[in-house]
């Protein structure tokens, strides 16, 4: 006998309304702050979460791993066993959140859950704690029905997506790997099957100290120069940098992502005299020549560029304007990379990938016409592609992510768990076939 799966879903899901909105809002009064963005970080409530977290899984019958990433900071990795036919089908998110910033800005308590005009407000409400909602009832929603899967389903509910990814690394490192991932940031129910690389590079360029009384001796012919104002230097190299970002902007792009997006920002500049556990020691004297400085940057590429190439082009922009100044050429500046453990790898997962047409079938299935772009962010998807695995990003509508009054739209949430569920039957090849077929639209 076939089975109307659309009907079925739709049916399951209407009747767990009210359960998966009150999960949500239970799950955003843990204030689960991520700890490097607090004063005092044992206040962050992830553990509390996380620990919240379980209990439902482990209630419903999933089996839980659950290890601490660092300090009173767990992930889980909750699974329903299959027939290991294949690899494992991943669904990921992240709980924690950034700070709420003012509450002043706020017209909701950003730790309540509260609905008005179909939109629950609260902090982490889209970004993305209704991910994880929709990602555990997916789950639900096969032990509810008693379905045999072909493959594993594995929940990866992770922390520290908000500063590097160290829970999803964590998570990778441990061994949970699988055949596809589906990251449910939300995107307002677009699929996105790309996303641009992230790099921290920081640039220490040296000059030599001198008392300020002796400038003149530096700028004017004539004088014995004895010192060299590093950031006076610095700025030849900013101003490079600079331009290697306009030279990007005009002659590269992607279908998926907005013009311009290979950005190079300048995000911090430290300069001053002596150096100490790699900053400027001294950087309240304006009377001292200054000797060391730090530049960091956030360097985004392509879906389609290689990590390596990347950081060869900013490096020869570096060394190039280098060569022009006699004191840069024998002093040259140092380039790093991977500061502070940021390296995001860019994900690049064909459109005709069987896990992106599988979504895009099973939107069609619920009504909506699947359309694409490319994510400007970036998210823990680009650990997974760095391991191979293809991934694509795709959750609910919402708005004021990181900042007042974020919300997510509440019948979002639903339609989104509905295509997860139907996407998971199809992906274990429960779903009979019904010659659905969809157009690829980009955007």
């Amino acid at each position: 006998m076939k089975i109307d799966w659309t009907v079925r879903v739709n049916e399951w899901v209407e009747k767990n309304r009210e359960f998966m909105i009150s999960l949500l809002q239970e799950m955003i009064r843990f204030k689960s702050i991520n700890p490097n963005f607090m004063e005092n970080p044992s206040k962050s409530e992830s553990a509390q979460l996380q620990h919240f977290i379980e209990e439902q899984l482990v209630s419903w019958g999933l089996t839980v791993d659950k290890w601490d990433v660092y300090d009173n900071q767990p992930n889980i990795v909750a699974t329903i066993e299959g027939k290991k036919e294949k690899e494992s089908f991943i669904l990921n998110g992240h709980v924690d959140v950034v700070p709420v910033g003012s509450i002043s800005e706020w017209n909701f308590d950003p730790w309540v859950g509260e609905i008005h005009d179909e939109k629950l407000y609260g902090r982490g409400s889209c970004d993305m704690k209704a991910g994880v909602v929709s990602n555990m009832m997916v789950a639900k929603f096969m032990l509810d029905m008693g379905i045999e899967l072909s493959a594993d389903l594995q929940l990866h509910i992770v922390i520290d997506e908000e500063s590097g990814g160290a829970g999803t690394r964590s998570v990778l490192e441990r061994g949970y790997v699988g055949d596809g991932v589906i990251v449910t940031e939300p995107t307002n129910e677009k699929i996105n099957p790309v996303e641009g690389g992230l790099q921290w590079a920081r640039v220490v360029v040296k000059g030599s100290s001198a008392h300020t009384g002796w400038r003149y001796s530096h700028i004017y012919p004539g004088y014995e120069r004895t010192g060299v104002n590093v950031i006076e230097k610095s700025m030849k190299i900013m101003q490079a940098v600079l331009e290697l970002e306009k030279d990007w902007g005009l002659n590269k792009s992607h279908p998926m992502l907005p013009p311009g997006i290979t950005t190079i920002n300048p995000g911090v500049i430290l300069a001053g005299s002596g150096e100490k556990d790699g900053r400027p020691e001294t950087v309240t004297n304006p009377a001292i020549v200054p000797d060391y400085c730090v530049m960091e940057f956030d360097i985004k590429y392509l879906p389609t560029e290689i990590t390596k190439n990347i950081q060869k082009e900013f490096e020869a922009a570096v060394h190039s304007i280098s060569a022009t100044d006699l004191w840069l050429q024998q002093h040259p500046p140092q380039v790093e990379w991977g500061v502070r453990g940021v390296d995001f790898p860019p994900v690049n997962t064909p459109v005709d990938h069987p896990l992106v047409s599988t979504l895009a079938k099973n939107q069609l299935r619920l009504g909506v016409n699947p359309s694409y772009e490319g994510f400007v962010a970036v998210c823990d998807a680009a650990f997974y592609a760095g391991r191979g695995i293809p991934a694509i990003i795709y959750g609910p509508n919402g708005a004021n992510l990181h900042g007042p009054d974020e919300y997510v739209e509440v019948e979002s949430v639903y339609e989104v768990t509905k295509t997860l569920i139907l996407t998971a039957l199809e992906w274990n090849g429960i779903l009979q076939d019904d010659n659905v077929t969809c157009r690829q639209e980009t955007e």
